[in-house]
């Protein structure tokens, strides 16, 4: 699942964070946003360039994960990720480092899967330096070194996985033309091969 957030940037990540929190902006009760909570997800918000995507999908246990850029205090940007429980986030993972602190949207690209019952399958494009995948682990929240899938840059991102099977597939933009391009892994992502 991926959500593309332009131009109302706050109004569309709250609405995205209380969709997959499986709440409603009316909605009323015990599973209502606290005031203190609402602050916490409109901060979150101010964190997430307005032109940068968030990735969700959600666990075992069908609790929404989420995978986006986030801007640091010191004005680092670089990849972390979340996951919710009942209803309320469980705290930012880092998953890259060494990001830009220039302003933008350096990951335009970004996929989320479950591995299994160890953790996540992670893809994303950074601009300019190309496609790149890595394991998050679930329990430790340790990720394996990004490995870098291709040089070019891509316009589309798909990851998916059936036991230990994961496959990603891209389109990647050479001299002007898209060439389809896929590669596979049968030990959940630890080596990859081209088909």
């Amino acid at each position: 699942m991926l959500f593309q957030c332009r131009g109302k940037m706050k109004q569309q990540i709250f609405a995205i964070l209380l969709g997959l929190l499986g709440l409603s902006a009316a909605q009323a009760g015990p599973e209502t946003v606290t005031q203190d909570e609402d602050i916490q997800l409109r901060k979150l918000a101010d964190r997430i360039p307005s032109n940068c995507r968030v990735a969700g999908t959600r666990d075992a246990n069908g609790q929404p994960v989420f995978f986006w850029q986030h801007t640091f205090n010191d004005g680092t940007r670089d990849l972390v990720m979340a996951t919710s429980l009942e209803g309320r986030l469980q705290g930012i993972r880092r998953v890259t480092y060494g990001g830009s602190q220039s302003l933008g949207c350096h990951f335009p690209l970004l996929a989320i899967v479950r591995g299994g019952a160890w953790g996540w399958h992670l893809a994303w494009m950074r601009m300019n330096k190309g496609l790149f995948y890595a394991r998050m682990d679930g329990e430790a929240w340790v990720s394996s070194p990004p490995k870098r899938m291709s040089n070019a840059d891509v316009t589309q991102v798909e990851l998916s996985t059936v036991n230990n099977r994961v496959s990603l597939g891209w389109l990647e933009l050479t001299n002007n033309i898209t060439i389809p391009t896929q590669m596979f892994s049968e030990d959940d992502g630890r080596t990859w091969v081209r088909r």
